[in-house]
Parts: structure tokens; sequence; C-alpha cells
């Protein structure tokens, strides 16, 4: 298999992560310097038509999109340790989370940084007033999260899952291009300071 990735992107990222955590050894990474636009080229367009990365080639040439499809992809392949649950509370629990934070905290914050920061305008169609609005939601949401992580070590069912590695790469990558301070938020800062610590998200 072939990860096509980027050091400087959150959603290849977490397939990293989510990679060393299995401790998977037979994939091949290559990565695109999006700064030179290589995730644009004809070529790749050809495994991901929509331009979008990671994208993962299988032995036999198909190909898998998106971040959480190549994680589950490879949770069938590599069951144990779990991170997307081992029974019909923990896979809901973990759903949800992953799905709120999705939506609710990284969505807005990524808003907040392609619509408002000036090396984004090269990417986007930027509409700083819309990236404001959603920075302020970002704030909020934040505000609710901290709250939610308070006395909790993971965010779901009392153990790591992949909805803490949406979390914390989101936040790690997100808040300071936001120009948030992480540490106005006492939980939310040691839940990603703890969860940071973690060898696989130095991998």
């Amino acid at each position: 298999m072939k990860l096509y990735s980027s050091p400087v992107a959150p959603s290849p990222r977490k397939v990293l992560i989510f990679i060393a955590e299995k401790g998977i050894e037979n994939i091949e990474v290559e990565n695109l310097d999006i700064g030179k636009m290589e995730h644009k080229t004809p070529e790749y367009k050809e495994i991901a038509p929509n331009s979008r990365i990671p994208a993962l080639v299988l032995d036999d040439g198909e190909v898998i999109l998106e971040t959480t499809a190549i994680c589950r992809y490879l949770e069938c392949l590599n069951p144990e340790p779990n991170l997307f649950g081992t029974n019909p509370d923990e896979i809901a629990q973990i759903e949800m989370w992953y799905s709120r934070i999705s939506f609710e905290l990284m969505m807005p914050l990524m808003h907040g940084f392609r619509h408002t920061h000036p090396h984004m305008s090269a990417l986007e169609d930027q509409n700083n007033e819309f990236g404001l609005a959603q920075r302020e939601l970002a704030l909020k949401s934040m505000k609710y999260y901290d709250s939610v992580m308070d006395g909790k070590d993971f965010i779901a069912c009392n153990k790591f899952s992949y909805a803490d590695i949406q979390a914390v790469t989101s936040l790690q990558f997100l808040v300071r291009l936001n120009k948030i301070n992480i540490e106005d938020y006492e939980n939310l800062s040691r839940y990603t300071n703890d969860i940071g610590s973690r060898p696989s998200f130095s991998a």
C-alpha cells in the first residue's frame, strides 16, 4: 500500500498517527508539497480527482480517499489496538464525538484560518467576514469543549480513540493559526499536551 501524504496538513497527519498507534509497517509514504501545488498536478488528480490529501492506494490499485475512511479500512485489517470501539456503545460514542468535534470545532477553526490568513489566498476564494464569524464560533466551541474535558483524560469511553486523534490534531494545528492561545483554556490545554505527548504524535 502507498499513502500520499503531506507533513504540513492535519488530515494526513491523523492517518500517520493512526498508523503509528497500530504499529503498521507495510505502507509506503510519499509526501506531496502543497506549497508547490503538487496535489493539483494531473498525475495526482488521476489518483485523487478532488486533489485532496491523504490518499491510500491499495496493492490492487484501488484508491481510498478521506481520512476517516482510510483509518476505518486500516482498523479492519489491523483491529488491535482498537481505536473505533469494540461494542455498540463504544462505536456510537466514538463516532458521535468524532463527528461533533469535526463540525463544531474543527470546521470553524479551519474556515477561520482559510478565509483570513494571507498565505491561504492562493488556495481559497477568501471571504474575510465569513472567516471572522467562523473564528468567533470556534471560540465558543473551545469554551464548550474546555468544560467537556474537565476531569477527563479522553473525550470518549475513557480510552484513547480516533476521536482523540481528530480533536488533538485539529487543536494543535488550527488553534495557533487562528491566533488563539490554547493556554486560555486550561482543560483543553492539558488534554492537548497529554495526548500530544504520545509517541505516535511525534512519529
